[in-house]
């Protein structure tokens, strides 16, 4: 037995779809590429992209009564735009890290330098730095000697440059970090799926 939808959640559902067709018109062309739906259906929301405003509507209401059609196409697009945005969180909690990171080694120098200018004296080479203590926790590769150069260097002249050299340094390393997991991952799942002698 079919139940009867109201007309507001009718319109709350096609609202949805619509949403959804406007996302995938605002992919990049190579992301379209690998959408998991058949090539028709591909080839139109690749054309959205490169329509003007009026006709770009009526391109995704288009894409949207496809989808509403076609169950399938709209469970697996649903579920590639959730992974997409799933990643895309995680890139962000990453860059969110290395920020606070740059910030707490930037905040501990300037205490250092500040402490060592009231007492009249140079800075120390070796500042406490609970923030860098933790990069080193979570970047075992950090140099951290040439992260305090920097960070003396960013209290002393107060020089953005110094600043993005820091954090250049911590999401270079954090990249590599994820580089380096992925291809053990990788080699982990080629030893597992080789055949045992």
């Amino acid at each position: 037995m079919q139940m009867d939808i109201s007309r507001s959640e009718k319109k709350r559902q096609a609202a949805r779809v619509e949403k959804m067709a406007g996302e995938l018109a605002a992919l990049s062309a190579g992301e379209i590429k690998n959408l998991p739906v058949a090539e028709p259906l591909r080839r139109e929301i690749l054309a959205a992209g490169k329509l003007n405003a009026g006709a770009r509507k009526r391109q995704v209401k288009f894409i949207a009564k496809e989808l509403r059609q076609n169950e399938e196409d709209y469970r697996q697009l649903g579920d590639f735009l959730a992974r997409r945005k799933g990643s895309k969180l995680k890139d962000n909690e990453e860059l969110h890290q290395v920020e606070q990171l740059r910030q707490g080694i930037i905040t501990d120098a300037i205490a250092a330098f500040e402490e060592a200018r009231q007492q009249e004296e140079p800075m120390p080479a070796h500042w406490p730095s609970p923030a860098l203590d933790q990069a080193r926790q979570l970047l075992p590769e950090l140099d951290s000697q040439e992260i305090r150069g920097l960070a003396a260097r960013y209290a002393r002249s107060r020089k953005i440059t110094h600043s993005r050299e820091i954090f250049r340094h911590l999401k270079g390393l954090q990249e590599r970090q994820k580089l380096l997991a992925a291809q053990e991952a990788a080699q982990g799942t080629a030893r597992s799926d080789s055949p045992q002698d």
